[in-house]
């Protein structure tokens, strides 16, 4: 995979969550290129526009990192997104 993807995150929105979504995707080497994100109340869903760093990076080792997160309660990918 080398084109662009898209991937949803919901979580709690607690102290450094955002920052620690932000950096698992970029260490894991994926490019953000775009983010939207909802709140309402004690949840929130963010949705990242990644493109990867090369061919080698996989969405689905990604989901499964995200899922890992403290505080993060589904991951959720398009099927057009997955390589």
């Amino acid at each position: 995979m080398t084109e662009p993807a898209q991937i949803t995150i919901r979580f709690d929105p607690g102290e450094g969550a955002i920052g620690r979504i932000v950096t698992l995707v970029e260490r894991r080497g994926f490019i953000l290129r775009g983010l939207s994100m909802h709140e309402a109340g004690d949840a929130a869903s963010m949705t990242l526009d990644l493109e990867p760093r090369d061919a080698s990076r996989r969405l689905d080792v990604l989901d499964l990192q995200l899922k890992r997160l403290i505080g993060v309660s589904s991951v959720s990918i398009p099927s057009g997104s997955v390589q």
